[in-house]
């Protein structure tokens, strides 16, 4: 198979590495080094920091010179190098409000340089109530490799200025100590006061009987707990709720029942590089052949189904790495989509980073920053965060005020009236940034836009805007070039013509009869909808002469006993083939395109169920 665009990176961040000395190292000055060692100050408190390290070194002299350039490594705020002689450029930094530090020295053999840092925040978001984090971490992705430990996670998420963050499966440890309460024990044990470090999982993450082409959506969760209410093991049991590649053998479950024990235990799940796929090979392992160039898909296929009954999920992450760049804005597209439809869904950033390659392991690269009354916490942040009081970023800082709201909040309109619009954005803290464009969207398109003075690395702005009716109001940001970009949730404005939209119901025909004589058979049929494995009765039916009409609930399914006769169960979802059908075969572009959704309402209204059952014998 090709290399894929994120594959290619890979590739080429392995060749980085870096040299840290630690007792039993030779002297550089031995073997005609130099050594740079030094300290990490936060400016403001005069306290040691983690941050981020890397470090280019020159050999060679001029045409010829070489330049290597070295990854980023996490430091506890002490370091010390080996590097050779010659030109050295070393950079300090620390996320995203922390403004970086670039020193350039000329490093003599055997030479032994000190050096201190001060770093400052340029816009202390801390302080005004804004946490960052990012949710989709793997500390072992698939079947990779690592030696990662949670002290070392927790280190690199403190380096890149996180604020929290959720480390997913597969974790480095003996499958048996993988449990909500010793995860939660260690992850516990290696946060501090400036980082809480909690588990998570990517899931749903589920591919219909396996296969990679039939992909009804990724996710990642935060806040939730790790126990039900009868005991058990979370883990284990949303595993087993999702279809990974090649389990053909696993029992088909849709999305929405892992979701719904996701909010019951206290969480919120968000889809997941809803439009991302690819082509590629795949198969040769159970009972797939193997194919090449195969639809693998990553696609959040179930999603149009999710939101028409419900919104079942509370976000969708519409900014990723920059090798994802065509995907995400496509994700931008989707949630523009949805907002215009009256659903207040809200967006967010994540890295889907692992651990398990050296590569990939930078967690923070795009992140999430979510505003919380009071001290945070893993549960106040997941709440602020489904109530849309978000911004995403890649990079530059950004806030949106209309009058005293920020995003999230929801404007009551009663008759048109005039607002005051602030805007504040800061250019990312990494070396080389700047502030381009600065922007107000309502609805989606650009209303306002402000070019800054080329190298500014801040900029301010107050406005007053009209407005009359509905509407919703982003603010987007550019820095040195499109990859580094920030963009609000919206602040909402209700007029008295929203009407938000309302959970599809489906209008099932049901038939049930003796499977082998085909004979109409009365009973009770149970109508239950699922928190992950355990069934909870909504309402109960009782029908005769093997007919009957209902209308339920998009997420529920129907459980048909006769007397004399094996009980049956089938889904809305899941067993009306058009409805099975448009999501296993949804593309992207079907996937951003309301016709879709439009259509599944239409389905949902045409279900029709038969129920064969089988005799008890």
């Amino acid at each position: 198979m090709s290399s894929t665009p994120r594959q290619r990176l890979c590739i080429f961040g392995i060749a980085f590495f870096v040299i840290l000395l630690a007792p039993g190292h030779s002297n550089p000055r031995a073997t005609g080094g130099a050594s740079v060692a030094g300290r990490v100050l936060d400016a403001d408190t005069g306290e040691i920091i983690p941050c981020s390290i890397s470090i280019q070194t020159s050999q060679g002299e001029g045409k010829g010179t070489i330049r290597k350039n070295v990854s980023t490594s996490p430091s506890n705020g002490r370091f010390e190098f080996a590097v050779p002689p010659g030109e050295v450029t070393l950079t300090v930094s620390r996320g995203f409000d922390y403004v970086a530090e670039q020193r350039q020295l000329q490093a003599q053999p055997g030479q032994q340089l000190e050096l201190t840092f001060h770093l400052h925040r340029q816009a202390n978001l801390r302080s005004r109530g804004w946490y960052c984090g990012d949710n989709h971490v793997h500390m072992i992705h698939g079947a990779g490799k690592s030696t990662v430990t949670f002290p070392y996670v927790a280190l690199a998420a403190r380096a890149a200025g996180l604020d929290y963050m959720s480390i997913a499966q597969n974790w480095n440890l003996p499958r048996e100590q993988a449990t909500p309460a010793y995860l939660e024990t260690i992850c516990r044990r290696v946060s501090t006061p400036d980082l809480i470090l909690v588990w998570n999982m990517e899931a749903p993450k589920n591919y219909w009987r396996g296969d990679v082409t039939n992909c009804l959506g990724h996710c990642w969760m935060l806040g939730m707990r790790g126990a039900t209410s009868k005991g058990q093991d979370a883990i284990q049991e949303l595993s087993q709720l999702s279809a990974l590649d090649y389990e053909s053998q696993k029992t088909p479950t849709p999305n929405f029942e892992s979701m719904a024990l996701i909010r019951a235990l206290g969480g919120v799940v968000a889809y997941t590089h809803p439009c991302r796929w690819d082509w590629g090979t795949w198969g040769g392992k159970g009972r797939y052949p193997l194919e090449e160039g195969k639809l693998i898909s990553n696609l959040a296929q179930e999603l149009p189904y999710d939101t028409v009954v419900g919104p079942t999920y509370d976000a969708i992450d519409i900014l990723m790495q920059p090798w994802d760049r065509e995907n995400y804005l496509k994700a931008q597209k989707l949630w523009f989509m949805l907002l215009n439809k009256g659903y207040r869904i809200a967006a967010t950033a994540s890295t889907d980073t692992s651990f398990g390659n050296p590569a990939l392991a930078t967690p923070g690269l795009v992140r999430t920053y979510t505003r919380v009354d009071g001290p945070p916490s893993i549960s106040a942040i997941a709440r602020s965060m489904k109530s849309g009081r978000n911004f995403v970023t890649s990079g530059p800082l950004l806030l949106l005020k209309i009058g005293n709201h920020q995003a999230g909040d929801v404007i009551q309109l009663r008759q048109p009236a005039d607002f005051a619009v602030s805007l504040e954005a800061w250019a990312s803290g990494m070396p080389n940034q700047n502030l381009a464009t600065v922007e107000l969207l309502r609805n989606g398109a650009v209303v306002r836009s402000f070019d800054v003075k080329k190298g500014d690395r801040k900029f301010a702005t107050r406005f007053n805007i009209s407005e009359s009716g509905t509407a919703w109001y982003i603010a987007r940001c550019f820095g040195a070039d499109k990859l580094q970009v920030a963009i609000t949730n919206p602040v909402y404005f209700v007029g008295s013509d929203f009407r938000p939209p309302q959970p599809g119901l489906a209008r099932v025909a049901v038939r049930v009869t003796d499977g082998k004589t085909g004979r109409p058979l009365s009973g009770k049929c149970r109508i239950v909808r699922r928190v992950g494995q355990t069934p909870v009765q909504v309402s109960m039916i009782d029908f005769t002469g093997g007919r009957f009409a209902a209308e339920v609930p998009g997420t529920v399914r129907l459980r048909v006993e006769a007397k004399g006769y094996k009980p049956m169960e089938k889904s809305v979802f899941m067993d009306d083939a058009p409805l099975l059908q448009m999501t296993l075969n949804m593309r992207e572009a079907e996937l951003t395109d309301w016709r879709t959704f439009e259509e599944i309402r239409r389905l949902l209204q045409t279900v029709s169920l038969n129920f064969p059952l089988t005799p008890v014998q």
